[in-house]
């Protein structure tokens, strides 16, 4: 893979201070469930761009009355991770528009802001990385176009196509991408599950198999394939909670400063 250019310097800057040179204190939970929060916001950001594009007057490409939309694979990143670390993008891909970048459908400081959405990145270890990968090939990049498309096809009020967009399109895929790829991990080399003592025994409450499941961690395919998996569960529960990007109020306040 080719080295990835950043769209902005100044924005770059700041990423790369934020999350590489400021310690997050955090447990690997946590930072799997942050993960899957801040993609969850950045795709409903992107879709009230969606619903920006659709807007006639916005001085850049036109749209066309029924558009491609296709995602894929990303180009541009802030900044890279080292060691263990990876910089996994936040968007599950690149979104063009009848084969063009969509902030092309837009001028000045809206379609800079737009390109820089396909930008960011977490440093997260390369297991969560690899769950996302799993996601993404299994449903998680078409979901993110159908998303964009759903709006750049619509007429409604903004509030309520980005909301539909989000709710019925993206949270509904994305999880299905999720149990996708479950799926396909558990066909692969994994730990055994605990095993432990039934009630009425000597051994009730302790675990039987704890040095067998041990040795199996040791195997760094086997350690792999269960991490991966952990995370694609922490990516699930991070649906729990909407992100506040979706919510009516900040896509009228995000849309009122993108259209002309």
């Amino acid at each position: 893979m080719g080295r990835r250019r950043s769209p902005d310097r100044a924005v770059s800057a700041q990423e790369r201070f934020r999350l590489l040179r400021v310690q997050r204190f955090s447990s690997d939970n946590e930072k799997a469930i942050w993960h899957g929060h801040s993609r969850n916001a950045r795709v409903a950001k992107v879709l009230v761009y969606m619903a920006a594009i659709r807007m006639p007057g916005q001085g850049g490409l036109p749209l066309t009355p029924n558009p491609s939309v296709t995602c894929k694979g990303a180009e541009q990143q802030f900044f890279s991770a080292s060691g263990e670390n990876q910089a996994a993008h936040l968007l599950p891909g690149q979104i063009l528009i009848d084969n063009a970048y969509p902030w092309l459908f837009l001028q000045g400081e809206p379609a800079r802001l737009l390109q820089n959405e396909f930008a960011y990145v977490d440093p997260i270890h390369a297991n969560y990385n690899a769950a996302d990968r799993l996601a993404e090939r299994n449903g998680m990049v078409d979901t993110f176009a159908a998303a964009c498309r759903a709006i750049l096809t619509s007429a409604g009020e903004p509030e309520r196509d980005v909301s539909n967009a989000y709710h019925r399109v993206w949270v509904t895929g994305a999880l299905a991408a999720i149990a996708a790829a479950e799926h396909e991990l558990r066909s692969e080399p994994l730990p055994p599950p605990l095993v432990s003592g039934e009630p009425g025994t000597e051994d009730y409450g302790m675990i039987l198999n704890l040095e067998e499941r041990g040795q199996a961690m040791n195997d760094e395919e086997i350690w792999n394939n269960f991490e991966q998996l952990s995370m694609l569960d922490y990516y699930r529960a991070a649906f729990d909670e909407t992100p506040s990007e979706i919510e009516p109020r900040a896509i009228v306040a995000l849309l009122s400063g993108l259209v002309r």
